[in-house]
């Protein structure tokens, strides 16, 4: 009986650590959003650690980013997110995926349902097609994947995008140089746009969901 508030005490520093974690990547890919005009030719590996969204690893290549540091930073910074929240997922199950939907993705229910249909039917392609989904990894861990199974797809899934989307950015070299260009020229107006529109976000976010969290 004695060990029963230890073994709470230990889940619930879990918890906090793995809320802490999400929350500062969560802030990361924020900051990186706002900033991205700014970043990507100056430093797109920076940009990539703060953030490794799709268009950031397409435009960081012909922004001139080194190869390893495109294949590492996006590498790591894919993978964290995706096991903090395979863990939420692993860990505390109906409660962990019901408070990740509330933080990204409460305003689709209907993707929402068809990534648990998906997840229930073809979990470990799934993670590979979509390695930088949070929903995904969180659904998949709800469901128990081995952690070593989980390991494999996506880190697979992570390889494989950086692959793509390298070879595309090289294919599109000069549209996307071009685009860079007049991205350069209004980086100021975008940022203060992306900075309006984060803020729009939040407070539509903040006025729609009651902050919470999943209860060990």
């Amino acid at each position: 009986m004695e060990q029963q508030p230890q073994a709470r005490a230990g889940r619930d520093m879990r918890l906090a650590y793995l809320i802490a974690t999400f929350t500062a990547l969560v802030a990361c890919t924020q900051v990186g959003g706002i900033i991205f005009p700014t970043l990507i030719k100056r430093s797109p590996t920076l940009l990539l650690a703060l953030s490794s969204r799709m268009r950031h690893l397409l435009f960081a290549v012909p922004a001139g980013i080194n190869p390893i540091g495109y294949s590492v930073v996006g590498f790591l910074r894919l993978s964290a997110a995706a096991w903090v929240c395979f863990a939420l997922g692993y860990f505390y199950g109906d409660r962990g995926v019901a408070w990740l939907e509330r933080q990204s993705n409460g305003d689709t229910p209907a993707t929402f349902r068809w990534l648990q249909r998906a997840a229930d039917r073809a979990g470990a392609p799934l993670t590979f097609f979509m390695p930088g989904s949070n929903i995904v990894c969180v659904l998949v861990g709800q469901r128990k994947m081995a952690p070593r199974r989980f390991a494999i797809w996506i880190s697979l899934g992570i390889a494989f995008r950086l692959i793509w989307l390298w070879i595309a950015a090289r294919l599109f070299d000069s549209e996307l140089k071009r685009i860079l260009g007049w991205i350069e020229k209004y980086q100021w107006w975008l940022v203060a746009a992306f900075f309006v529109l984060s803020v729009a976000q939040g407070a539509r976010k903040a006025t729609k969901n009651s902050p919470s969290s999943p209860k060990p």
